[in-house]
């Protein structure tokens, strides 16, 4: 029974998934994967970028999309975590070499070198008084059924789990750096056109109140403009404190805290944008890029190489043991050769007959191998899913700008005219004050239509999970101990 998955991905592209990895007939899978994930028209094929932000063509935020990939807390933590991983790894290979212990004692009393010294004499006068010891030993286990050989497969597959989920970390922090920073932007944008509708609203009530007092308006035009200025106004607040939330993300994200806003990022006023459709890729390029597929296929080899350690369960385990000890009433007589006593030889250990524990360890297994395969196969599904999904909103989004951009210019024209036939008296104050107001609102819509826009293209470059690639290492701090708290070691200071 084969529990090799090596190139799984690429066996996804067939008509079946993961037929080479399965222990038993699956069923006929429907899961295929296109090379083409969707029909927007704001997409194209070839391969997208690992450093996407750049495209922005904003150094402030490449400079802290950098800082957040190496000081980001999240990131640390995924790092450690690695790091531990590591360690284990590190045992699991350890255990393929001899071991060795050595031992020493002294104490007072009977031993069962003295006892066995009255009986070779045929005396009942058993010796009582000090004793030392000193001995050694090694052990090498014969890994004849596999059983350490899966072990480091698995702890292996879990390192490279580990190290998958710590990019995975780094694509999030990196969308969210960029997503801040162009929400903060956005929002900053749109809290000025609010205030220049506010500044409109006010001269309109204005100019309803002159036109009261002038026996030209009605009392209903002032309530209105009143009530038109109370909605400018509302506007402004969230506007601020989205901005002023998503700077503090900011901040949080590489790694300050949320009153140390980077200056590049507040002062910034309007949004960038890219202009080329966006790079997608094919099937294949996606699901070897996104770090929650590899986890997931590292997860899964890790689930198959444990059946191999529950199947070892059942067989014995065989190790060359050796070892020789010395037991003397005397430090001086530790050196004899007298009082030696030494074996080598091998040395089997095994559960039998009652193996019912290694066979539910195995089941146990098994199920896990289930579903670590159930869920490499969701994951697929869900990156396929978010791929195809933000593409189109991504598209829709394009194309509502578009045409609010179209309003918007059109708007602009239709105030531009009017403020000409308002300064050749063919408009009224009241004709050119609508027109301003409609040029407002559109201008506020676009704006709305821009934010969307750069959402769903952060959306769209973390689905297609870049940004983990050439990133900087993860700067570790070293903890700072108090002396009650210290472990006693070598380095402690």
């Amino acid at each position: 029974m084969s529990h090799s998955c090596d190139g799984v991905i690429a066996a996804i592209l067939s008509t079946s998934l993961l037929a080479g990895c399965a222990t038993t007939t699956p069923p006929q899978s429907t899961v295929t994967i296109p090379n083409h994930l969707t029909d927007s028209g704001a997409v194209r094929s070839d391969a997208p970028p690992s450093t996407w932000w750049h495209l922005y063509r904003e150094p402030a935020l490449d400079a802290l999309v950098e800082e957040a990939l190496a000081n980001n807390r999240d990131l640390r933590a995924a790092s450690a975590n690695l790091l531990q991983a590591g360690s284990i790894l590190s045992e699991a290979r350890g255990e393929l070499w001899p071991t060795t212990r050595l031992s020493t004692g002294a104490g007072d009393g009977s031993t069962i070198q003295d006892q066995i010294a009255a009986a070779s004499r045929g005396t009942d006068d058993i010796r009582t008084g000090q004793r030392f010891d000193i001995g050694t030993n090694m052990s090498w286990e014969l890994d004849l059924f596999g059983r350490l050989r899966s072990t480091v497969k698995s702890a292996k597959a879990d390192a490279q789990a580990s190290a998958a989920l710590e990019d995975g970390v780094r694509v999030a922090v990196a969308a969210g750096v960029t997503g801040a920073w162009l929400d903060a932007c956005g929002y900053a944008h749109r809290a000025d056109v609010a205030r220049r509708s506010l500044e409109l609203a006010r001269h309109g009530r204005d100019l309803a109140e002159r036109l009261l007092a002038a026996g030209s308006g009605l009392p209903v035009d002032v309530l209105r403009a009143d009530a038109l200025v109370g909605q400018a106004s509302a506007a402004i607040p969230m506007l601020d404190a989205k901005r002023h939330d998503a700077l503090a993300e900011l901040a949080v994200l590489t790694g300050r805290p949320p009153t140390e806003i980077p200056a590049a990022a507040a002062a910034c006023r309007r949004l960038p944008f890219i202009t080329t459709p966006l790079p997608i890729g094919d099937g294949l390029t996606l699901l070897r890029r996104r770090p929650d597929v590899r986890a997931a296929e590292q997860k899964l080899a890790a689930d198959t190489a444990r059946i191999g350690i529950a199947v070892a369960g059942l067989y014995p385990r065989i190790s060359l043991d050796g070892g020789a000890a010395i037991s003397s009433p005397t430090v001086g007589g530790i050196a004899s050769r007298n009082n030696l006593v030494w074996r080598v030889g091998p040395l089997l250990s095994w559960s039998f007959p009652n193996i019912s524990a290694a066979r539910a360890r195995i089941r146990y297994a098994r199920a896990g191998e289930a579903v670590g395969l159930a869920n490499f196969d969701a994951t697929i599904l869900r990156a396929l899913k978010e791929v195809n999904q933000t593409a189109e909103d991504y598209g829709a989004a394009l194309r509502r700008q578009n045409d609010l951009r179209a309003a918007a210019d059109h708007s602009a024209r239709a105030d531009r005219l009017m403020r000409i036939q308002r300064s050749a008296g063919a408009a009224s104050a009241l004709e050119a004050l609508d027109a301003e107001r409609a040029d407002i609102d559109a201008q506020a819509a676009l704006a709305a239509a821009d934010s969307d826009v750069a959402t769903t293209q952060v959306a769209l470059f973390k689905a297609l999970g870049g940004g983990w690639e050439n990133a900087p290492a993860v700067a570790l701090p070293s903890p700072q101990r108090t002396a009650s708290t210290a472990p006693v070691t070598a380095s402690s200071k």
